[in-house]
């Protein structure tokens, strides 16, 4: 019985830690986690053509799955940003335990330099949208690429939009 009781009150503390830390990370953002489907991933991935000499940063990263498949499809360098404390644990962990070179940040992602890579992905809401395309725009080297889902940058032009299954946008920025 004691083993039992032991094992609720562990179980119920770390149920008390995700749902808080998630919903400081909602407070903070506005920005619920939603994840992005693997064939949207694997879709992009292939056909800008991203390679293993790329650096590619996730704005907003979650549980890493993003990050992790862009570093395992296409061995490109992967960085990701998460304020979520147990979303960031967890890929942290994954990382270690499957031996992935993926770094992740548990930082505002505008508050650090974007100016090491050369691909940026962002799943974020409309609200944030002028801040990251100012961001974008400010940091990034000439010829890199946003890849934006859903929600588009306000005043750029995309130089590509695929409208994938599920009524999903994804929105290609260059930085000319």
């Amino acid at each position: 019985m004691i083993y039992f009781l032991l094992a609720f009150l562990v179980f119920a503390w770390i149920l008390v830690f995700v749902v808080l830390s998630e919903f400081i990370a909602f407070i903070r953002t506005r920005v619920p986690f939603v994840p992005t489907t693997s064939s949207d991933v694997e879709f992009f991935i292939n056909k800008l053509g991203i390679k293993p000499s790329d650096t590619f940063y996730d704005l907003g990263s979650g549980n890493g799955r993003v990050v992790f498949m862009v570093e395992r499809l296409s061995g490109a360098k992967s960085q990701g940003f998460e304020l979520g404390w147990w979303t960031i644990l967890f890929a942290k962990l994954k990382a270690k335990l499957k031996g992935y070179k993926a770094k992740f940040v548990n930082k505002n992602f505008f508050k650090e330099d974007w100016s090491g890579a050369n691909y940026i992905y962002g799943y974020l809401y409309p609200p944030l949208m002028a801040r990251v395309e100012a961001k974008f725009l400010a940091d990034c080297k000439q010829g890199s690429i946003a890849i934006i889902r859903d929600f588009p940058l306000p005043n750029l032009k995309p130089v590509e939009t695929f409208f994938m299954p599920h009524k999903h946008e994804i929105y290609i920025y260059k930085k000319v």
